[in-house]
């Protein structure tokens, strides 16, 4: 475990993510500034005084976040406490200073130093709403795991009977709570009990219906504190520092109740929080862990049955969907904790139902109307302003353009004063953009505002019809994150990923790349630095890099049509159902997988293997990422293959959440972008090269010397001459080729000539399985032939290296291995 020296002086300095800043019950020695990054607070229960420092941190649990600007530290100097109740380790590259000092020294500093003083009182008054709004979030998930729990306990076969007073789900066998349950459900709602195994139980109205969370709704996050008084004393420190100066500077009473009251405050809400985690954490073992319920649910019965499969369908999705807010919010991935998850794998796609169905049996739909269901939506561009606390300027400029583009009657048309409207639009809606992303960075990302603009592109009601607000609103609480072999995600998850530092920021449509900007911003004279933002190497203005670089013009090109391109969602930009154009993560997930296992070289690529006995050349998979943009459009771009010259690092491929075009289609189109790029750019300068350029240079060869080549039948020169004329460059040829490898000759169906097929079954070579079956025949025979002699050469090479690793008793490094079994395939 790698923790920083807090005796140590340090003026902004770098520290890298995953290390411990402060650990729970260690001595409070230094006042520490957050200045760029994030943290997360940890807390360990039943800590003993000689715990290690891993153990500590190992049996912690996430019970917040917090992100730049910030003090961190402060509330252990604050409080009578000698030591550290809390741990806080870096999530993503941070800056930090550090100045050790006790508490005596901390107080006393901050009461000469009232400019200080004013921003630890601010910077408390920030911690607290974070605190609070993660309260919310973490109810949030404690109802959706409870939900998850009472589902399962309803949905087992079984009769009610009279088991007592059950109050907790904790404390009760599956068999018992189910009973309890059942018994619970009086005569006249007995007709509303779905059948056991029934996915309708997911949808929560037998449980709403006999009130299971009421308590927990009950605790409202206001209520924990004294709120009335929090919103005084945030508006009191908010005002002018010479007014704060007059007030504070000679009457230290007042500022010492300012702090000890925020000091209670603060530790008020941890103490809910650690609560309710706990209560989350002890849930998720409940379900999940090897005798949970979960298991039960897989083991009670034959799952051979439909409606049982069907229903375990539903708890793969609905666990699915927690997944990535679990993450986000407790430091916890499920799936890797807890084995269940490959026996749940096999449900996760056995059958979706469709959305009206869900739509209908909904609880909202039946109970209270679609005007209920709406009721979030109204007003919600000035609900989205109002939380991005962007200047009352900004949002009145905003909204006065908003209300000129609703009156027009057609909100794509080319008139010039229409196209000026739009554009700016787009360039306020991206500055909206980034400050909402900016202040949900530390919080859960599905909170309806904006997470409805963030993830979705809807920011005013006003523009979409109800029908399709109804169809938003049930894609909404879709998974709109997948990382477990194709990671797919809608575009906050990857400004998330940027923000910390997982991956770069992308690089512009001019080839720059962020860290090219930092250098560039050096020569700047002193004029040109006060006309431009000068970009700092901060996981805030990377973040910043890809909306402001990237993201306006490429939101423009996914549109298809920059003139006429708008940024948000509108019903008009739909023509016909909203539900045709809506990708489903899991459905594109499908579909890129199948041509990954036809293909399985897809995303492979060389690259130089460094190790203990030297270095070698291998064969390593890097999958791109997919990002989803909250917009309609008519395009995908295939954005870059690798980050500059690392050849180990991702690539990515953008589309628009709300997609018009032939979705399989384009994906494959997309792919085969994907690798000829990555061929080139693996080739470097040589791409051309028949022998140095791989699969690049062998095609290019091939299409520039096809006349003159006795290896291909005059009849298939004159198709060839004619494909020539019909395609624009050699990359559109590729792609039209190898689609129809990966499509047509994958069946069976021969719709390459001899020589272009050659060069596929080399490069792209279909699975073992699927080569021994084409080799039956005389043609294909020969292909594998040779196929076969240059993998034995390479897997020979291997076998001696693996002798030199065990005459020197060292382990065989996992990327070789890996590549041994890459060339077995």
């Amino acid at each position: 475990m790698k923790s920083i020296d807090l005796t140590k002086k340090r003026i902004k300095q770098t520290i890298p993510s995953g290390i411990v800043i402060i650990l729970q019950g260690t001595q409070c020695k230094s006042f520490n500034i957050l200045h760029s990054g994030m943290v997360e607070v940890l807390y360990a229960e039943n800590v003993q005084e000689r715990s290690a420092p891993e153990a500590i941190i190992d049996m912690s649990l996430r019970i917040g976040l917090v992100k730049s600007e910030a003090m961190i530290g402060i509330t252990g100097l604050l409080s009578l406490n000698d030591d550290y109740t809390i741990s806080i380790r870096t999530v993503s590259e941070c800056m930090i200073s550090t100045h050790p000092m006790d508490r005596e020294e901390f107080i006393s500093q901050i009461h000469q130093d009232l400019s200080l003083n004013f921003k630890i009182l601010r910077d408390l008054c920030t911690r607290i709403e974070s605190a609070l709004y993660l309260f919310k979030n973490y109810k949030y998930l404690w109802h959706k795991y409870a939900s998850i729990a009472d589902s399962i306990a309803l949905g087992i076969p079984g009769t009610s009977l009279s088991v007592g007073e059950i109050k907790n789900r904790n404390q009760a066998e599956l068999k018992e709570y189910s009973a309890y349950l059942k018994a619970l459900i009086t005569e006249d709602d007995q007709a509303l009990l779905p059948k056991s195994w029934d996915y309708n139980l997911f949808l929560g109205e037998i449980q709403n219906r006999l009130k299971l969370y009421e308590n927990h709704d009950k605790t409202q996050a206001e209520k924990l504190i004294d709120y009335p008084q929090f919103l005084f004393i945030k508006r009191l420190i908010q005002k002018n520092e010479k007014i704060l100066n007059a007030l504070f500077a000679k009457d230290d009473p007042t500022n010492q109740y300012v702090f000890d009251f925020l000091g209670r405050t603060i530790e008020s809400i941890f103490k809910a929080n650690i609560k309710l985690t706990a209560e989350i954490k002890e849930l998720i073992e409940m379900i999940y862990s090897d005798k949970g319920w979960a298991v039960q649910a897989i083991s009670g019965s034959k799952n051979s049955d439909p409606q049982k499969r069907n229903f375990l369908h539903f708890l793969a999705k609905f666990s699915w969907r927690c997944r990535k807010d679990t993450m986000t919010l407790l430091g916890i991935d499920i799936f890797t904790e807890f084995r269940v998850f490959s026996a749940l794998k096999n449900f996760k796609n056995f059958i979706i139902p469709e959305e009206d169905k869900l739509i209908k049996s909904g609880s909202a739909a039946e109970t209270s109307g679609i005007q209920k269901r709406l009721a979030k939506y109204n007003n919600l561009l000035p609900k989205i302003l109002e939380f991005s606390c962007m200047s009352d300027e900004f949002n009145e400029e905003f909204q006065t353009l908003m209300d000129q583009l609703l009156k027009a009657e057609k909100k794509h048309g080319s008139d010039s004063s229409l196209q000026k409207i739009r554009d700016s639009i787009s360039l306020k809606y991206w500055q909206l953009y980034e400050a909402c992303f900016l202040k949900v960075i530390d919080s859960d990302l599905k909170g309806f505002i904006p997470g409805i603009m963030l993830h979705f592109g809807v920011i005013d009601e006003r523009f979409l019809t109800n029908e399709d607000l109804l169809t938003l609103d049930s894609f909404y609480a879709n998974n709109l994150f997948n990382d477990d072999e194709i990671p797919v995600m809608t575009l906050p998850y990857f400004l998330e990923k940027i923000y910390k530092s997982e991956i770069p920021a992308s690089m512009t449509e001019m080839g720059d790349l962020f860290k090219t900007i930092l250098k560039s911003q050096e020569k700047l004279t002193k004029k040109e630095r006060e006309n431009t933002y000068i970009y700092k190497d901060l996981p805030e203005d990377r973040v910043r890099f890809e909306i402001r670089k990237i993201a306006g013009e490429l939101s423009k090109m996914l549109f298809g049509n920059k003139k006429k391109a708008l940024p948000f969602l509108c019903s008009e930009t739909l023509s016909g159902n909203m539900k045709r154009f809506f990708i489903n993560p899991d459905s594109f997930i499908e579909i890129v997988q199948k041509y990954r296992q036809r293909d399985f070289s897809l995303f492979y690529r060389e690259v130089l293997f460094k190790h203990k006995l030297g270095s070698d050349f291998i064969q390593t998979e890097v999958v791109p990422n997919f990002i989803f943009y909250p917009s309609f459009g008519t395009r995908a771009i295939m954005w870059q293959e690798m980050d500059s010259n690392n050849k180990n690092s991702a690539g990515r491929i953008f589309f628009p959440l709300f997609f018009s075009e032939k979705l399989k289609d384009t994906i494959l189109t997309q792919l085969a972008y994907f690798r000829w790029e990555l061929q080139k750019s693996i080739a470097g300068y040589n791409w051309t090269d028949p022998v140095e350029g791989g699969l690049v240079g062998v095609y290019y060869d091939y299409i520039r010397y096809f006349k003159k080549n006795p290896n291909i039948t005059p009849e298939a020169k004159e198709r060839l001459e004619e494909f020539v004329k019909k395609t624009n460059s050699d990359k559109d040829r590729f792609t039209k080729e190898y689609s129809m490898w990966v499509e047509h000759e994958y069946h069976g169906k021969m719709r390459l000539n001899n020589y272009v097929r050659d060069i596929f079954y080399r490069y792209c070579p279909f699975p073992r399985k699927k080569r021994e079956e084409m080799s039956q025949k005389p043609s294909f025979s020969i292909m594998e032939n040779k196929f076969q002699n240059r993998r034995q050469k390479e897997l020979l090479k291997l076998k001696s290296k693996a002798i030199k690793f065990e005459k020197k008793k060292t382990p065989l490094p996992v990327e070789i291995d890996n590549y041994r079994n890459f060339l077995e395939l």
